[in-house]
């Protein structure tokens, strides 16, 4: 497993390829096609929010017995980038919230965003290449009103120190999971063929019986009201 484990904007992102993406990619790339068909919006299309019409899949892919193969290889990589950053694994259980697809037609692009109900989300590409990469971009400008923007006109050049947004390739069989409070956004895809992605969010809490004044406690332990 060659993974690139980076710092962009002081949050760790993590880049990997899966050992055995093209298998997995045979057996879902027509499930995800059979069941998104491409908006005329410029928004890529996505089963996080289901349309109209009867699907298959949806924002529980994670849960769907057609794509086990693929979310076991994505769950080695989360707790690869857990282990990384050396959390104790023997507290925590983690949990996959949900997942869903996107697919990205000509002219189309994911907006920026953010994820607001996760600790760490992560992105699958099916099909990615030269259809418009990942980008990060920086949460400075949201924290405070007090901001000057990295702009040519007020930086003389730019560095690993003032950059304001940083490029993650897309290519096909690359997944990175990164923290969920960081901005991204896609490219353009300005190819004749659609981009695929999976993407889902990720839950840390504790294990039954290990309290913790700072993390969330078990699911055991939540009351339904």
């Amino acid at each position: 497993m060659k993974v690139q484990f980076n710092k962009f904007f002081g949050d760790n992102v993590y880049l990997s390829k899966l050992d055995n993406f093209e298998k997995i990619n045979d057996k879902i790339i027509p499930i995800i096609e059979k069941d998104i068909t491409p908006t005329n919006s410029q928004y890529a299309r996505t089963t996080d929010v289901k349309p109209k019409e009867l699907q298959e899949i949806d924002d529980n892919l994670h849960l769907n017995k057609k794509f086990k193969t693929l979310y076991n290889e994505v769950q080695k990589h989360i707790f690869e980038y857990l282990k990384i950053q050396k959390y104790n694994l023997e507290v925590f259980d983690i949990y996959i919230l949900k997942s869903w697809a996107t697919l990205s037609a000509k002219e189309q692009y994911i907006h920026m965003h953010k994820h607001m109900a996760s600790h760490i989300s992560f992105v699958y590409y099916p099909r990615a290449n030269d259809q418009g990469n990942l980008k990060f971009i920086s949460n400075l400008g949201y924290d405070t009103h007090m901001y000057i923007p990295s702009r040519e006109e007020y930086f003389t050049e730019f560095d690993n120190v003032n950059y304001s947004n940083i490029t993650v390739p897309a290519e096909t069989g690359n997944i990175v999971i990164f923290p969920s409070k960081l901005f991204h956004e896609t490219e353009i895809n300005t190819t004749d063929q659609p981009r695929i992605s999976i993407s889902g969010d990720v839950l840390i809490t504790m294990k039954p019986g290990i309290k913790s004044e700072h993390c969330f406690p078990s699911p055991n332990t939540w009351l339904k009201i």
